[in-house]
């Protein structure tokens, strides 16, 4: 069902899609977000074929029934959507989101962006300096600004 949801997502109407949400993940969904820096600083973000309101973001997704841990989930969609595989720091950022909370984690490339492989969900990676990554989405700029004072 996923391939084809995200055919259609970015033509649905925004009350469609938060319908969908609060169905697929309950009364309140917890999201997770990577906080991933190279070496000058720059922030690593996906872009995200789904979205026309937040196309380029900073990888993550949702907690799902079955994951055992926050840091688990993040670990789960970053492969799943990336082929990345990272090591979860701590906490760096909460931000309410609607009816969900994204929790914003410091991450660390286990490999390199080198491992990176398309999927239904992200077409690219990119690496972004700080100011740039606030101009690109607003979710983003909510949870940096707690992170990058």
């Amino acid at each position: 069902m996923l391939p084809w949801l995200l055919r259609i997502w970015r033509q649905l109407p925004r009350p469609l899609k938060q319908l969908y949400l609060r169905v697929r993940y309950g009364g309140f969904a917890v999201g997770v977000a990577a906080l991933i820096r190279d070496e000058s600083g720059r922030i690593l973000l996906v872009h995200r074929t789904y979205s026309r309101d937040e196309p380029w973001a900073m990888p993550g997704g949702w907690l799902e029934r079955g994951d055992h841990g926050i840091e688990s989930a993040l670990q789960r969609e970053l492969h799943e959507e990336t082929g990345l595989r990272v090591r979860v720091g701590h906490v760096q950022a909460i931000q309410r989101a609607g009816f969900a909370i994204v929790v914003l984690f410091q991450a660390d490339l286990v490999d390199g962006t080198d491992t990176f492989r398309p999927s239904p969900e992200v077409s690219e990676v990119a690496w972004m300096e700080p100011a740039r990554v606030r101009d690109l989405s607003a979710m983003n700029a909510l949870l940096l600004r707690q992170v990058l004072v």
